[in-house]
C-alpha cells in the first residue's frame, strides 16, 4: 500500500516535514496566556503548538522576556524608538545623495560598500563639529542599513549580496492581523491596494534560438544577460536545476556558469554581487566630449547647406578639431590619442542625436546629365497641371552672418585679437524666395537661435519685416518649414491667386533638403510640391543663380551707408560705437531693406535655368550687378577709414556665408550655445523628430479598419445604429484617405520620372 500523502491535484508525491520555528512574539504570547490563567493543553490548541513546547516555553519565560527588552510584551504594533543624533541625521542625508548619484552613473554598489561610505561619511561630519556628544560611536550596523533605507525611500536602489528568505510562519500569521486591521478600519476591498515591483528582462528571447546564439557569440553588453541572473538565482541558495527552469538554460549549462563564475564576470565588466542590468562603463575625456560638440555642428552646418560629407570626411575632420581642443589645455591627461575609427563613429552619431543626417560612404558630386533633362521633365509637369509663371514658386534656404565685416578693416582684426566669442561668428538662416513672374517676392522667414533676443523685447514679433522663428541650431527645421507652409505660404499665395484673378493652383519646387518634409503636398490640396533631382541643386535652385548672392551684397551696402550716416551726421558717434550697438533688430531692418532692392526682373530672370522662357537678353545679369554693389561698398568703406578694403576683401566676406566654418569657428559657436539663454520649450520642441507617414502603414490603417467596421456590423443588432458608426467612421478618416491619394499621386510621379530619366 503507498502510505505517500497526495497533492491537491490527486498526485502522490513525498513530503519532508518542515522543522517548526517559533518567533519571539509567539513565545510571548504564549506566556501571556499562561499568566492569564489559562491550561497548557488549551493554550496548545489555540496556538497550533504541542503541550510540551507551551510547557518549555513557559519553563524559560525569564529569559524570553530578558531577551525581547521590552516591558509589555504584547503590544505587537508597538516599539521602542530612540532620537537620532544630529551627526546621523547629517551623515543619512549625505550618504542618500551619493548612492542616488552612484545610481544615476549606473555605478554598481554593495552594501559592504555602503556601510564603508557610511562610516567615512560619520567620521567627516563628526569632525566638522556638528556634534555635542563627541562620544557617540557608528558601526554601520546590517539593522541601521535596513532602517536607513526606508527613512529615505531608496526603493529604486538595489543593493546585492544579501540572500533574502521567506519567513513562513510570519507569513502565516499575517492574515490575521491584516483581519484586525481591517475589522478596525471598517475598510471594504474596495479601498485595499497593494502594488509591487518587478524586474523584466524586456529583450529576452528562448535560448534555443539563432537569435540567442547569434548575441551569445557577440562580444560586449547582452541584451538578455542570462549569466548575471543566473548568478543571483545561484546566490539567493537556489538548486541549479531551480535556476535551469526560471532563465530557460539547461542545468548543466548553469553548472558551467557557475563553475566559470570569474572568468564570465570580468568578460562581462560586472562584479559577481551586483545588479544584472547594471553595466560598467568607460568615461569620455574632457578633450573628446568639447572635439565631438563641434564636430556635430559641423555635420549638421554641411548638411544644411547640401554640401556632401563622406565617413572619410568626418574621420578627416575629427582628428584636426581633437587636436586644436587639445591645444587649448582642456585635457590634463596630455598623452590621450585619438585615431577616429570606424568603430567609433555610430556612437558618436547616436550621442549628438544626429538623426537627420545621412552618412554616404562617397561624396556626392553635381549631377549634370540630370539636371539637363528636368527642364523638359519639368515643361511636361506645367503643361498637364496648366500652370502659369506667377503660379510657380522656389524657396530655399541661406545662412547669414549678420554682424561680420571684412577682414581688412581694423574692426575685423581688433575682434580677432580679442578672447572669447567672436560675435562675427553669429550666423542665422533665412528662407528667401518667390514665383516665376517675378511679381510676387515671398516675406522672408528669419531663423535664430534664441526666441527673444534682448534687442527684440518690447517689440511685437509679429509686426517685424520678417517672418521670426527660432531654434537652437538656427536652422530651418521641418517643424518649422511645415508650420512655415501652413500659416504663410498657403494663405499669402491664397490671396495672391485671389488679387490676380487666376485660380488657385500653385506649384512648389523645392530642393532635397532634409528641412523639407515629403508629405507637404498632403497640407494644401491646391498646391504640389515637387523635388529637384538629387545632387543639382547648384544648377536648377532658381534663387541659387544670384538671388541670394546680390542680396547679401545689398545687405552690406546697407550697414555701411548706415556707418556712414552715424559717423558724419549732427549726432555723430566713432565706428566701434556704432558696431558694438548694431544689433539683430538692425539687422533685421537691413535684410528687409535688401530684399527690397531685389528687383521683378532679377527675380525672374533667375528662372532659365529650368524655364529658358524665362530668360531676358535686356535686363542686366547678376554678375554685373553685383560687382557695382561690391565696388560701392569699397568706396563707402574707404569713407569710414577703411583704406585696406579692397574688392576681393567684399567678395571674401560675401563668400563666408556659405563657406565651412573652421576649426575655431565651431569651438566658439558651440561655447556661444552653451552660454546664452535659450528657452527651454523651444529647445524640446526643435528636438523632436517628425514622423511622417508611409503608403504601407495608410493601408494597414485602413485594412484595420475595415476589420473593425465589420465586426461591428456582424455584431450589432440595430441595422441604422450600425449603418450611422460606419458613416460616422468613414467622415472622420476622410483626411487620412485624402493624404493617402496624394501621397500615392506623388509617389507614382516621382516614380514615373525616375523611369523617364533612366530611359533618356
Amino acid at each position: 500500500m503507498d502510505k505517500r500523502k497526495k497533492t491537491s491535484d490527486g498526485n502522490a508525491a513525498s513530503v519532508k516535514k518542515k522543522r517548526l520555528v517559533i518567533t519571539l512574539e509567539q513565545k510571548c504570547d504564549v506566556i501571556e496566556r499562561h499568566e492569564r490563567g489559562h491550561s497548557n493543553s488549551k493554550i496548545g490548541r489555540d496556538v497550533g503548538m504541542p503541550e510540551s513546547t507551551v510547557r518549555n516555553i513557559i519553563k524559560h519565560a525569564g529569559e524570553i522576556k530578558k531577551k525581547g527588552k521590552v516591558a509589555s510584551t504584547f503590544c505587537g504594533l508597538q516599539t521602542t524608538t530612540r532620537n537620532r543624533s544630529v551627526t546621523m541625521i547629517e551623515m543619512e542625508r549625505l550618504l542618500a545623495v551619493w548612492i542616488d548619484d552612484c545610481n544615476k552613473k549606473c555605478i554598481p554598489l554593495s552594501r559592504a560598500a555602503i556601510q564603508t561610505k557610511a562610516s567615512s561619511l560619520f567620521k567627516a561630519v563628526k569632525e566638522n563639529g556638528n556634534e555635542v556628544d563627541s562620544e557617540e560611536t557608528f558601526s554601520a550596523s546590517g539593522g541601521w542599513f535596513d532602517r536607513f533605507k526606508n527613512r529615505v525611500h531608496l526603493h529604486h536602489v538595489k543593493i546585492t549580496g544579501e540572500i533574502a528568505s521567506a519567513d513562513e510562519n510570519m507569513a502565516a500569521n499575517y492574515p490575521d492581523v491584516l483581519k484586525k486591521i481591517i475589522g478596525d478600519g471598517g475598510y471594504t476591498d474596495q479601498p485595499i491596494f497593494n502594488v509591487g515591483g518587478t524586474g523584466l528582462f524586456w529583450k529576452k528571447i528562448p535560448f534555443r534560438t539563432y537569435i540567442f546564439k547569434r548575441e551569445k557569440t557577440q562580444p560586449g553588453f547582452k541584451v538578455s544577460n542570462d549569466h548575471l541572473t543566473i548568478f543571483e538565482q545561484h546566490e539567493c541558495s537556489h538548486s541549479n536545476s531551480k535556476t535551469g527552469q526560471a532563465v530557460g538554460v539547461p542545468e548543466a549549462a548553469v553548472q558551467n556558469i557557475i563553475k566559470h563564475t570569474s572568468e564570465v564576470q570580468e568578460k562581462d565588466n560586472v562584479a559577481s554581487a551586483f545588479c544584472g542590468l547594471q553595466t560598467t562603463t568607460r568615461n569620455r575625456s574632457v578633450t573628446m566630449i568639447e572635439m565631438e560638440r563641434p564636430l556635430a555642428v559641423w555635420i549638421e552646418d554641411c548638411n544644411d547647406k547640401h554640401i556632401s560629407h563622406s565617413k572619410t570626411a568626418m574621420q578627416t575632420n575629427a582628428p584636426s578639431l581633437f587636436k586644436v581642443e587639445k591645444e587649448n589645455g582642456n585635457e590634463i591627461d596630455s598623452e590621450e590619442s585619438f585615431t577616429a575609427n570606424s568603430g567609433c563613429f555610430d556612437p558618436f552619431k547616436n550621442q549628438s542625436q544626429l538623426h537627420n543626417v545621412k552618412i554616404t560612404e562617397k561624396s556626392a558630386t553635381t549631377d549634370e546629365n540630370i539636371a539637363a533633362k528636368f527642364p523638359d521633365i519639368l515643361k511636361k509637369i506645367i503643361e498637364e497641371g496648366g500652370y502659369t509663371d506667377q503660379q510657380i514658386f522656389n524657396v530655399d534656404e541661406t545662412g547669414l552672418f549678420w554682424k561680420r565685416m571684412p577682414s581688412r578693416t581694423y574692426i575685423s582684426k581688433k575682434e580677432n585679437t580679442q578672447p572669447g566669442f567672436k560675435v562675427s561668428r553669429d550666423r542665422l538662416t533665412l528662407l528667401l524666395g518667390g514665383n516665376a513672374e517675378g511679381d510676387f517676392k515671398l516675406k522672408p522667414m528669419l531663423v535664430y537661435w534664441s526666441r527673444n533676443p534682448h534687442a527684440l523685447r518690447g517689440y511685437n514679433q509679429q509686426s517685424l519685416p520678417v517672418l521670426w522663428r527660432s531654434n537652437k541650431k538656427a536652422w530651418v527645421t521641418k517643424a518649422i518649414f511645415e508650420d512655415w507652409f501652413s500659416s504663410y505660404f498657403s494663405p499669402a499665395v491664397e490671396k495672391y491667386c485671389k488679387d490676380s484673378n487666376i485660380a488657385f493652383k500653385v506649384l512648389l519646387i523645392l530642393d532635397n533638403a532634409p528641412g523639407h518634409p515629403t508629405t507637404l503636398g498632403s497640407l494644401c490640396e491646391n498646391i504640389k510640391v515637387i523635388f529637384l533631382p538629387p545632387n543639382t541643386a547648384s544648377l536648377l535652385q532658381p534663387m541659387n543663380q544670384g538671388t541670394i548672392a546680390t542680396f547679401k551684397a545689398y545687405y552690406l551696402r546697407k550697414i555701411f551707408e548706415q556707418a556712414v550716416a552715424k559717423t558724419t551726421g549732427d549726432e555723430v558717434m566713432s565706428l566701434t560705437d556704432f558696431w558694438e550697438n548694431y544689433n539683430i533688430r538692425d539687422a533685421i531692418e537691413n535684410i528687409h531693406h535688401a530684399w527690397q532692392q531685389i528687383t521683378t526682373n532679377n527675380m525672374r530672370e533667375v528662372w532659365k535655368c529650368i524655364l529658358p522662357h524665362c530668360a531676358n537678353s535686356n535686363v542686366e545679369g547678376f554678375p554685373s550687378q553685383k560687382q557695382a554693389i561690391i565696388e560701392e561698398i569699397t568706396n563707402t568703406g574707404r569713407k569710414l577709414g577703411f583704406d585696406e578694403l579692397e574688392s576681393d576683401s567684399v567678395l571674401e566676406l560675401l563668400g563666408s556665408h556659405s563657406e565651412e566654418l573652421t576649426d575655431d569657428d565651431f569651438l566658439h559657436l558651440d561655447q556661444q550655445r552653451a552660454f546664452e539663454d535659450v528657452d527651454d520649450d523651444t529647445e524640446e520642441a526643435d528636438n523632436v523628430q517628425m514622423k511622417e507617414f508611409t503608403l504601407k502603414e495608410f493601408e494597414d490603417i485602413f485594412q484595420a479598419l475595415e476589420v473593425v467596421k465589420q465586426k461591428i456590423m456582424d455584431a450589432d443588432p440595430n441595422v441604422d445604429r450600425r449603418i450611422q458608426i460606419r458613416q460616422d467612421v468613414d467622415k472622420a478618416l476622410c483626411t487620412y484617405q485624402r493624404m493617402y491619394e496624394d501621397l500615392k499621386k506623388e509617389k507614382t510621379i516621382q516614380s514615373t520620372l525616375l523611369k523617364y530619366v533612366k530611359q533618356e
